[in-house]
Parts: structure tokens; sequence; C-alpha cells
């Protein structure tokens, strides 16, 4: 595991318990692995920012009434990620988290 991501996940807790989320999701448990990488671009990525990334593309759809595929349930990324509240919600929470993943990466 790189040194940015143990200290993303050591300040994670204090800075995302203001904003009401659960910090014991399956989300957080695979960014603080970090085992699992995909190439994009010629570079590693953690499997659960992807996830992130592809999220918020789905919850962007959802939100104008569009099911992004067949199988696709919103409660199934709420669990992943621990957040609540309808897709408008769930699109603000879940580009908070990238922009804190994208400020903790940038320092």
């Amino acid at each position: 595991m790189s040194k940015i991501m143990r200290k993303l996940l050591t300040t994670k807790t204090k800075k995302m318990s203001k904003y009401k989320f659960n910090t014991d999701c399956a989300f957080w448990e695979q960014m603080a692995d970090g085992e699992k990488t995909i190439s994009v671009n010629g570079k590693p990525m953690p499997m659960a920012y992807y996830n992130l990334i592809v999220s918020i593309r789905d919850i962007k759809l959802y939100a104008v009434g569009m099911k992004p595929h067949r199988f696709w349930k919103i409660t199934d990324v709420k669990k992943y990620f621990g957040i609540k509240g309808d897709a408008s919600k769930m699109r603000g929470q879940l580009e908070l988290i990238q922009e804190y993943l994208n400020q903790k990466t940038e320092q």
C-alpha cells in the first residue's frame, strides 16, 4: 500500500464522519486494501476508485430517469459506498468523496 493511501485512510474517518458517511463499507475497505487494481491509460488505478467514477456516471443517468443497465439497483450503490438519500443527494455525496480523494492524492 502506498504512503498516500495510508495517510488518506488515517485521516478519512475524521474528515468524512462530519458528512455522515459509513466508513465501514466495502468501498473504504477496498481502498485500504489497495490490492485490486486495473490499468487505465497504462497506470494502475484502484478498482474501488474506478467503481466510484462509474457509479457517479450511473447516478447521473438514474437521476434523469434512465437505468444504466437491466440489473442495476440503486440500493447496491448505497450499500457499497455507505451513503443514504435519493439520486441527487447520492450524486453530491459521491462527488464529494471523489473530490476528497483527489485532494489527498495531489498533496
